[in-house]
């Protein structure tokens, strides 16, 4: 956990992976200025991501999270742009980073 949160510029993987984590914490991305100048603002959930692995109790809220009173909203957004996302596979994440691996199982 501690790699992935030294990461300035994680791989793809890791961030589609904390992505998920985020919007199932219910952790909501910061608006930052789109890198490829379009003068647009874009959602970005990486320093949320670094935010929510800096909490000494990160790993305990994954094992405590309830996922039997998960919001509706919630499972909608993590089937619509996750589980149908072929990068969100397990296999595909762990060439980024087995931490990442890990989260995505």
């Amino acid at each position: 956990i501690t790699v992935v949160k030294s990461m300035k510029n994680p791989p793809d993987g890791v961030k589609l992976v904390m992505e998920a984590v985020c919007v199932m914490k219910e952790v909501k991305p910061d608006k930052v200025n789109d890198p490829a100048g379009t003068g647009k603002k874009i959602l970005d959930y990486w320093g949320p991501s670094k935010r929510v692995l800096g909490d000494m109790n990160f790993l305990a809220s994954l094992r405590e999270y309830d996922k039997d009173n998960i919001p509706i909203s919630v499972i909608k957004k993590i089937r619509d742009d996750y589980i149908t996302n072929p990068d969100f596979d397990p296999m595909k994440v762990r060439n980024a980073s087995s931490a990442a691996e890990g989260l995505c199982r």
